[in-house]
């Protein structure tokens, strides 16, 4: 890929912007980054730019600088992340801090990864002073992302049409995140499990909704259909659903059903940490 700002010679990725609101009654899903969190901890680190280039690298490849750039790398993170200054020169890279990259340098991202999907956030270095070297994602926000990150366990709400569950089995159980997964939604592998059968319409799904089709469950991810036509038996709670994000293909999860009033201070408190960010910065 090569673009304005940067340029990336091999590896997996997929570039990402601003999630498409408004457009959803016309079957046009939101898209963006699959990992939110990431994406806005790099967007509101920058003060919400209006201009910027970003990707999310699910298997790395060589960043080069187009021009001189800042960027921040969030998400999943490598053992050793190194700016090639020039063949003798080499810096090792923080993640979650705003650092410079100069026309021509390049990242490199090498060793074992952890996490799933690297996020590489980028603004045009003329653009922005030299005040926004070196900021870095909140401690209070960081320390929440590596609390949740500590289990395997996704927190769900019930879903419309819960009740064509007829026992715990899909709680119960570990499922498999499946290799055949894509970016519209990830594919949960396990047992079968016992449900009333129905007929549906399509109906309205959201970011994380659990839907049950014939061949297993299915979990849609950022890139979903705004319409689906199996029962939807649960929803993800946001900051989980980025916590799926980054969870390599094969991963063993469970699910826990909490109540709707859990989930509105889970999201309370994930908002303000990522609002936190831009409030710190005077914005």
């Amino acid at each position: 890929m090569t673009s304005n700002l940067f340029s990336v010679s091999g590896g997996l990725f997929f570039p990402v912007y601003l999630r498409n609101y408004g457009y959803q009654d016309k079957g046009i899903s939101l898209m963006g980054a699959q990992d939110q969190t990431s994406f806005i901890t790099a967007y509101n680190l920058f003060n919400k730019p209006e201009t910027f280039e970003a990707i999310e690298m699910l298997y790395s490849g060589k960043v080069v600088a187009n021009k001189d750039i800042l960027y921040v790398l969030c998400g999943a993170s490598y053992q050793e992340t190194i700016r090639n200054v020039s063949e003798s020169i080499q810096e090792k890279v923080e993640y979650n801090k705003i650092n410079i990259l100069k026309k021509g340098e390049n990242l490199e991202f090498k060793g074992e990864k952890k996490g799933f999907r690297t996020m590489v956030f980028a603004v045009d270095n003329l653009e922005f002073n030299s005040d926004y070297l070196d900021i870095k994602r909140p401690k209070k926000l960081a320390e929440f992302i590596q609390e949740n990150s500590k289990t395997k366990t996704i927190r769900v709400i019930k879903g419309p049409e819960f009740n064509v569950l007829e026992d715990d089995a899909f709680f119960n159980q570990v499922w498999q995140l499946s290799l055949q997964s894509s970016q519209m939604g990830i594919s949960l592998d396990g047992e079968s499990i016992n449900s009333r059968k129905m007929q549906m319409i399509s109906q309205p799904v959201a970011d994380g909704c659990i839907q049950l089709s014939p061949s297993g469950p299915i979990v849609l991810m950022r890139h979903r259909q705004t319409v689906g036509g199996y029962p939807r038996i649960a929803t993800v709670v946001e900051p989980d659903v980025d916590k799926l994000a980054q969870m390599p293909l094969g991963s063993r999860v469970k699910f826990k059903l909490i109540t709707l009033e859990e989930s509105f201070e889970i999201i309370k408190v994930y908002k303000e940490l990522l609002d936190s960010i831009c409030l710190d910065r005077g914005r």
